[in-house]
């Protein structure tokens, strides 16, 4: 009978498919039968078969030869049983093409750096977080923090399909065919572009900048150069370094090395002594360094930090104080901290005694003569009594000054040639000290200047702080540059009880127009008279034993107005049902005790003033400005807060108006020949008093003229032109109530001094009372 033709089925053995005659298996596994005749359960598969020398049966041993199977191969405890490949058409053996497991002498595997590769990237755990997500295109981020990037995260981005990475490779693919880099090189810096085209694509920036390098793991250089040549780097003003070694000498594609940048201060890991910047010595002083060489390693036994060089079971730190601690064994742990200067041959570090007596004051110096330049480590406040009685009975002329400290005393005493007055020497001693002791070439602080001019009354501080800022020279303290209406509310406010003094900021938030509703927003001064009728009957509530303003009746409220009249009484009420009214507004009280409360309307009557004192007005105002004051005053009835802000600009004299700003409104006076001329002598007496003065107010006085804060006047010195028993709303009354008695209409007096409806009805009444009598039914 003819042979049969052989048919395709599958081996007993491998279950490859194959064309198989007369037989059950293939011809590699027939062949393996002979060569490994021992039979066992395969460690990989579970089966039963013959197994080789590493205990595998012929088709695991293909199947990790051809895919790579490296968590068998690196022995992964509890790893799953693998299946067997399906192979068609396998004639031959190719298993002496790959790679072999070695055995070592201890009977474990030496595998190659491959398998260990290949066995992080499969064992990658799937549910781990994602990192470097894109974000949104165009968007700033709020807060710039340095990311810490490591090998886990070029991992997690692998296979990731990455914006621009096609266009870096090609231009890492000629980089690395010029300058003939291998194909190690290649990977690890294709890494790297890859981590920093995420990190952009996570900022969501379309090129990277360049500062964003610094939080790569290696290759910082190499990576600035690709994204640089495709386009995908935003370069940062000045070129950039990241590698502190010679490039030239390392990579040939770096043609042009940016210079190291010098090290900043930093502290030694051993010691904690601060090294200087500068210095290449690494991040351990050369002390530590030393002691590494010659002691062992170990905790110490007195700060009980771990890994240190040790010596008497002391760390170099704590070792000078083991004749403390023995005699003192209550002290304290804490070590002196040191610098490291960089000048200068350090001794041997020398013990602490036990009682040594405490070293004497040196004889105090100017800081400018001693450490020049160096900067403070601690910013303590200065004690200047020691500087003025060393300085006392010294001519400030005879004090050593550097060359720029004297250049800077001249130009001041320049600058204010035209005060040769009692505050001029105050001003140039205060500048003088200062300088002497600190010295000019560091920055001085506010608050060492108002210091020392509280010490003495002939030293003076805000002109030399002003001096010294236009030279950008002073530091300035916020607690002086604060409004002094808010510094008076929020010490009042610290005397009160919390739950209270809470709720009286609630108010005053109202008062600002940060509540629930937007409403008027009130001047602070305003606030501070407010709060100046409600602090005593605050006080009396909270000395009742009153915690909170809930608790407050409407007999508590009538009970503090009891005993008041007048104008007095009418502030009190205004001023509880604004804070009442506005804590109920905030849902803070639950009724209104104050609501209730009749405000009552103003009882006096405007007086006029006697006509002898009206006469000799002019004969006291001795000056422009006084005459122009009470022009001002008597003539249109201006009031002394009008009177000191007028502004220069708002003067016109060429059509004889002046402008009053009153918040948002604006009143218009027509200057009449009188007001006209005195307005003019002022402004001539002023361009040529003070041609240099900045100031926009219109009138200045010798010490708000040039002063660069620009303030206005105070209302003391209007005052100082007035006879005694005048004052400026005495003579504004008197002006409206003669116009009142001379027209005895309101809307001409409401025209002519800008003032409302209701202030005009008053002057008219007083004027003329038979004419808005209430008859009687």
């Amino acid at each position: 009978m003819a042979k049969e033709n052989g048919s395709a089925r599958s081996c007993e053995m491998c279950l490859s498919w194959s064309v198989l005659r007369w037989t059950r298996t293939c011809q590699g596994c027939r062949a393996w039968k002979r060569t490994h005749p021992e039979v066992g359960v395969c460690p990989r598969c579970r089966h039963e078969a013959h197994l080789n020398t590493d205990g595998l049966c012929k088709p695991c041993l293909q199947a990790i030869r051809a895919v790579d199977d490296a968590e068998w191969a690196l022995h992964v405890p509890g790893s799953r049983p693998r299946d067997l490949q399906l192979i068609i058409g396998a004639w031959r053996d190719y298993a002496t093409q790959a790679r072999k497991l070695v055995r070592s002498p201890d009977g474990t595997r030496r595998v190659s750096q491959a398998w260990r590769l290949k066995s992080t990237q499969e064992q990658a755990p799937a549910g781990q977080a994602a990192v470097l997500l894109p974000g949104l295109r165009g968007q700033l981020a709020l807060f710039t923090a340095p990311r810490t990037l490591t090998d886990a995260t070029v991992r997690a981005i692998f296979g990731r399909p990455l914006s621009g990475w096609d266009r870096a490779r090609g231009v890492l693919v000629e980089i690395a065919a010029e300058h003939g880099m291998s194909q190690g090189w290649y990977y690890q810096v294709g890494e790297m572009v890859r981590l920093a085209l995420a990190v952009g694509e996570a900022e969501g920036t379309v090129r990277l900048p360049e500062p964003a390098l610094r939080d790569l793991p290696t290759h910082g250089d190499a990576v600035r150069l690709v994204l640089l040549r495709a386009g995908l780097l935003e370069p940062a003003p000045e070129p950039m370094r990241f590698s502190r070694r010679d490039l030239p000498t390392l990579t040939r594609y770096i043609t042009t090395p940016v210079p190291i940048p010098p090290l900043a201060p930093r502290q030694c890991r051993d010691c904690h002594f601060w090294i200087p910047a500068g210095r290449r010595a690494g991040f351990r002083c050369t002390a530590c360094r030393h002691w590494r060489e010659k002691h062992p390693r170990g905790r110490c036994t007195r700060c009980r930090r771990e890994d240190l060089p040790l010596r008497a079971e002391r760390c170099r730190t704590c070792h000078p104080y083991r004749l403390l601690d023995q005699a003192r064994p209550a002290t304290s742990q804490a070590t002196q901290l040191e610098i490291v200067l960089p000048t200068g041959a350090r001794g041997p570090t020398l013990p602490v005694p036990v009682d040594a007596p405490p070293a004497a004051d040196p004889e105090q110096s100017p800081a400018g003569l001693t450490s020049r330049g160096q900067e403070a480590l601690f910013t303590l406040r200065r004690d200047w009594s020691p500087v003025l009685a060393r300085l006392r009975g010294l001519p400030r002329a005879d004090l050593p000054l550097t060359d720029t400290a004297r250049l800077l005393v001249e130009e001041y005493g320049q600058m204010r040639r035209d005060h040769q007055t009692p505050d001029y020497r105050k001003n140039i001693h205060t500048l003088t000290i200062v300088m002497y002791w600190l010295g000019a070439e560091s920055a001085v602080f506010e608050r060492d200047v108002h210091d020392l001019a509280q010490l003495d009354p002939n030293l003076a501080a805000k002109p030399v702080c002003q001096f010294l800022r236009r030279r950008g020279l002073l530091v300035d303290d916020p607690d002086f540059h604060r409004d002094a209406d808010l510094a008076w509310i929020e010490a009042s406010l610290a005397t009160l009880p919390r739950p209270a003094a809470s709720e009286v900021r609630a108010w005053v938030d109202v008062l600002r127009s940060q509540g629930r509703r937007e409403g008027e927003n009130r001047s602070w001064d305003g606030i501070r008279r407010y709060l100046t009728h409600l602090q005593p009957v605050l006080t009396a509530w909270t000395a009742a034993g009153v915690t909170t303003l809930r608790e407050i009746t409407y007999q508590q409220v009538e009970s503090a107005l009891e005993n008041l009249a007048g104008h007095a009484r009418r502030q009190l009420t205004i001023a509880l049902r604004s804070l009442f009214r506005s804590l109920k507004r905030q849902r803070i009280v639950f009724r209104d005790p104050a609501r209730n409360l009749p405000v009552g309307d103003l009882k006096g009557v405007p007086r006029s003033v006697p006509s002898d004192l009206l006469g000799g007005l002019l004969n006291h105002a001795s000056s422009p400005l006084g005459a122009l004051t009470v022009a001002l005053a008597a003539v249109h009835a201006l009031s002394g807060h009008d009177i000191r802000t007028i502004l220069t600009a708002d003067t016109d004299l060429a059509r004889g108006t002046l402008e009053i700003r009153r918040g948002l409104l604006r009143h218009t006076l027509y200057l009449e020949e009188f007001t006209h001329r005195q307005a003019a002598e002022w402004l001539a007496y002023r361009h040529r008093r003070w041609p240099a003065c900045a100031n926009p107010h219109l009138l200045v006085s010798q010490k708000t003229a040039l002063d660069p804060d620009r303030p206005a006047i105070s209302t003391n010195m209007l005052r100082a032109v007035l006879p005694k028993g005048v004052t400026l709303d005495s003579l504004r009354q008197d002006r409206i109530l003669n116009e009142a008695f001379e027209s005895a209409d309101p809307l001409k007096l409401m025209r002519l001094f800008g003032i409302t409806e209701r202030t005009a009805m008053r002057y008219v009444t007083t004027a003329y009372p038979e004419r808005t009598a209430k008859l009687p039914r």
